[in-house]
């Protein structure tokens, strides 16, 4: 017999799991379908100096400690991608590429996304590529990087990288000359009105070809951390439930969207101050509706 779940959280960052830890302590089945790894966002914050108890703590070890509480009260944790979800009727249906999955209510809680440059960089991800400095800059101690930037987007990143590779180069689409002369940095290069066109390299990254100031370049590198910002990861719910013109996630005061027994949380809706304590209470709220809701 097809599992129906009275609760199905979709992301396992902080939202997710507070949302689905409080209705678990309200006596339902519930689940979280998470892509890759439980935390989320907080996964890639070296460090976090306004989280309520906590005067200092980096990321990782705080996404431990709410998974270890989704696990002491047995939540299932269900790794798969979600693709599309059909919410209207009385059990939703959401569709990962693994499987289907039928609950009762849902709480949309994907988060954001990374912008990709819309060329091959998918085909190096863990081999040279990556979306996360913080999360995978050690790995290049001593080497050559980039980042991808558009109007100054990573120079936040190439600061950090500086301090663990050789040689950072900050390829940026637009005009940095500005920039390019305030920086004091003698590790990093920043290259202005330059298009990042393809990604080479036999096992991994090798080089990338750049198209710069309308001139063919190539630049030898180790690693590209793509610094673009990121989206709400809606685009599969297009159509399915109300998102605004940015493609948040629209709700009221008790994360309810457009359509009943669907909810949303953290970075995904369209809350007005994004932090983890909020990504908490938003989860909190939805736990507890979703509950109700699932009598």
């Amino acid at each position: 017999m097809e599992k129906i779940y009275d609760v199905l959280v979709l992301g396992g960052g902080v939202a997710g799991m507070s949302a689905a830890v409080y209705a678990s302590r309200a006596g339902k089945s519930v689940a979280i379908v998470e892509k890759f790894a439980l935390g989320g966002q907080v996964l890639q914050l070296e460090q976090i100096e306004n989280f309520p108890s906590q005067t200092l703590i980096d990321g990782i070890n705080l996404a431990q400690m709410f998974q270890k509480q989704v696990e002491a009260l047995k939540i299932e944790i269900l790794f798969d991608e979600i693709v599309s979800g059909e919410f209207e009727a009385n059990i939703k249906q959401i569709n990962g590429k693994i499987q289907t999955y039928k609950a009762k209510t849902v709480v949309i809680a994907t988060g954001l996304t990374s912008i990709g440059l819309g060329t091959n960089e998918n085909d190096y991800l863990g081999r040279g590529v990556s979306f996360c400095a913080t999360c995978d800059g050690n790995f290049f101690r001593g080497k050559t990087v980039a980042v991808a930037s558009c109007g100054g987007s990573g120079m936040k990143d190439a600061l950090y990288l500086a301090n663990l590779a050789s040689k950072v180069i900050l390829i940026d689409c637009n005009d940095m000359s500005v920039l390019a002369k305030a920086n004091k940095n003698d590790k990093i290069e920043i290259v202005s009105n330059t298009k990042i066109e393809r990604f080479e390299g036999e096992q991994k990254l090798e080089k990338v070809k750049c198209l710069v100031a309308g001139k063919q370049t190539e630049f030898a590198v180790d690693g590209v951390f793509v610094s673009l910002g990121k989206t709400p990861a809606t685009k599969m719910f297009e159509g399915a439930i109300k998102l605004d013109e940015k493609g948040f996630v629209e709700t009221d005061e008790k994360m309810q969207t457009s359509l009943a027994g669907v909810y949303a949380v953290g970075d995904v809706r369209n809350g007005v101050l994004k932090q983890i304590v909020t990504a908490c209470s938003d989860g909190a709220i939805a736990g507890q509706i979703a509950a109700s809701f699932a009598e």
